[in-house]
């Protein structure tokens, strides 16, 4: 990825669940106007991270290939 993708966070959560079969797999607030998101598409494994903004932009900042699922429990 050469540059971060950004879009208005609506068209960005209908391209993630309804063309790339996306789904969240988790979230966090990064700062009170900021929310990190991981979204993975099960079908490939490809992965996501997404920033949304407060004003309703949301952009894409890193993504890549072969996801696992961290397990449960003690490291």
């Amino acid at each position: 990825m050469s540059e971060v993708s950004c879009d208005d966070s609506a068209r960005m959560l209908l391209m993630l669940t309804e063309i790339l079969g996306a789904e969240r797999q988790g979230m966090g607030l990064r700062d009170p106007d900021t929310v990190l998101e991981v979204w993975v598409s099960p079908r490939d494994g490809e992965w996501m991270i997404v920033q949304n903004y407060a004003n309703g932009t949301s952009c894409i900042v890193a993504m890549g290939e072969h996801w696992e699922a961290g397990q449960a429990g003690p490291a």
